[in-house]
């Protein structure tokens, strides 16, 4: 049995909870220009948007925090939804502007091997999230 899924927006929508709210704003909206969207307040809590593209990063945060903090370390720490993806047209000045910046470069810019031309990275955010960036060099 397959579910029809009639779409009421183009992208996906990532949540990511957090317990450091200041600190991630600086990291998504300061560092990464990423536009906000706006504030949602929802019974014990919040959550800030921002558009990536079609899609929607949104920063969430508890009145009662979570008892267990971010798992940080990507893929490799352990299963699950351990990183997200953004592509970009300029990869190189992205990778410059995070060597120059205090957050983690997790992977260096590396070239795809089959797609010369075309490359990626990872950094961590500040609660230890992975994201990727791939596109041209």
């Amino acid at each position: 049995m397959t579910v029809n899924l009639d779409l009421l927006t183009p992208g996906i929508e990532v949540a990511l909870v957090t317990t450091r709210l200041d600190e991630m704003i600086a990291f998504y909206e300061g560092f990464l220009g990423l536009q906000p969207q706006g504030e949602v307040d929802f019974p014990g809590g919040s959550q800030r948007r921002y558009g990536v593209g079609t899609g929607v990063v949104k920063l969430v945060s508890y009145d009662d925090p979570p008892p267990a903090p971010a798992a940080p370390g990507g893929g490799r720490a352990q299963a699950g939804i351990r990183y997200f993806t953004i592509g970009v047209k300029n990869l190189r000045e992205v990778a410059a502007k995070v060597a120059e910046s205090p957050y983690e470069l997790v992977e260096p810019l590396t070239e795809f091997a089959p797609a010369p031309g075309m490359g990626w990275l990872f950094v961590a955010d500040p609660d230890g999230n992975h994201l990727e960036f791939f596109g041209t060099l």
